[in-house]
Order: C-alpha cells, then structure tokens, then sequence
C-alpha cells in the first residue's frame, strides 16, 4: 500500500531550490537587453557573440522547465512568464536577422506576426476564463525556429536557412492548431490544451 505524506513530513515540504525555475525565467527576460545592444552593434551579416549569448539565454528555457517540473516547482507565474519569455528572446533573434540583413525579412515577419497572435489570443482567452496552453507542437516549432536563429547568427550556410524555414512552416501550422483548438474551446467541445 502507498503511503501518502502528511503534513510536517520532509515529502511534503516545498524544494529549497523551488524558487530557481521562475528566477531563470526572469534572468532570459533580463538577458534581452544585453542581446539587443550585441545584435545592434555587429557589424553583420553574422555575430557569433550574438548568437552564443542567444544559445545560452535559450537553454535556460529547456533547463528552467525541467527543474520546475523535477522540483514540483510549476507556478502559474512560470506557466504564463516563461512562454513569454521565449517569444521575446524569438522576437529579439528575428529583429536581429532583419538588422544584420542575414536574411529577407519574410520569414522572420512571418514568426513575429505569428508570435504577436498567439500571445494576444492567448491574453484574450485568459480574460474570458479559457486556457490555451502549450502545445507538443507549439513547442518543437519554437525550439526549431530558436536553433535556426542561433545557427544563423552564427553561419550564413544555406542549409540553415532551410532549417530556419522549416521552423517557419511548423510556426504556421503550430498557430493553425492552436486556432482549432480555441474554436473547440469556444464551442464547449473540449478542455484546455496539455502544457
């Protein structure tokens, strides 16, 4: 039989460290600046300070998602703090291709008028009680566009601007997804994606 903890034993305490998840996530947020000033002042059409610091500021989000989940750490300020933060540091990336002229604008437009959608459906669906989480799916396509920034700020070869728009193509059918799904929640047909 399974023992379940009571209260006052070491099992049921609060992880000592549970407060680490939600401060990377602040720490991405707090990076972006950085990243901008070494995107504007490259020189272009690559930077590979810009494109280590952009790695190392996007690792946080694999890192900070397992130690929430490790800890029993996942918070509603984490849930909602930490997609944002990765559609920032996405935006900072992409404006940086554009302003190093790394690539055409298309692409990198595309994903931001993507990502604008997204995080503004998502803060009208939490205003009228509906919850639109991340998705398997949402999250392959912004790891995929994440690496592709990273390698394109670091490289101009050609196979990565295949890579990037791949990442661009999984981006539309992620928001494609997202939208049935939120019709099917508007309608009563179904709950809230899995995070």
């Amino acid at each position: 039989m399974t023992s379940t903890a009571q209260p006052g034993d070491p099992a049921s305490r609060p992880h000592p460290l549970r407060w680490l998840p939600n401060a990377l996530t602040v720490g991405r947020l707090a990076a972006l600046p950085l990243l901008a000033w070494v995107l504007l002042a490259a020189e272009g059409p690559t930077s590979a300070t810009a494109a280590w610091l952009f790695a190392g500021v996007a690792i946080t989000d694999f890192i900070d998602g397992k130690l929430a989940r490790a800890l029993h750490a996942e918070t509603t300020f984490g849930r909602l703090a930490d997609p944002f933060a990765d559609r920032m540091l996405v935006a900072v990336g992409l404006v940086g291709l554009i302003v190093l002229d790394r690539m055409h604008p298309a692409g990198p437009l595309i994903v931001l008028v993507r990502d604008v959608a997204t995080v503004g459906a998502v803060v009208a669906f939490r205003r009228s009680g509906l919850d639109l989480r991340v998705d398997m799916l949402g999250k392959t396509s912004s790891s995929l566009v994440m690496a592709a920034i990273a390698l394109a700020l670091l490289s101009t070869a050609t196979w990565i601007d295949v890579m990037f728009w791949a990442g661009v193509v999984l981006s539309i059918v992620a928001f494609g997804n997202y939208a049935r799904i939120a019709s099917r929640q508007l309608r009563g047909d179904a709950p809230s994606t899995p995070a």
